[in-house]
């Protein structure tokens, strides 16, 4: 399994941001081929931080999250973020290590 991590920095209007995440992001994010199952947080922070939501997202494997990330979604949901974060995202991507995946 591999996955995919998104963490977004406080907004500086966080209504706008949760009604467009959830009204436009994530169902096109949603429709990401290849894509097993997603998910997404607003945490509460333990200790300073700044940290307003996190998104994770899961693929078979490497090839296909980069086959999910150049397809036209995948550029279309890379380009939707300055929409609703306009202070971007952070973005790291990885397999997970043996004995974590869900089965």
């Amino acid at each position: 399994m591999y996955c995919l991590t998104v963490i977004y920095p406080q907004p500086d209007d966080a209504e706008a941001f949760k009604r467009y995440y959830a009204e436009r992001h994530l169902p096109l994010a949603g429709s990401l081929p290849g894509l097993r199952r997603m998910h997404h947080a607003f945490p509460e922070a333990i200790g300073p931080g700044d940290v307003f939501c996190i998104f994770q997202a899961y693929f078979d494997d490497a090839r296909a999250f980069e086959a999910a990330m150049n397809s036209e979604i995948g550029h279309e949901v890379a380009g939707d973020v300055p929409n609703y974060s306009p202070k971007g995202a952070q973005v790291f991507h990885f397999p997970l290590e043996p004995g974590y995946e869900d089965t």
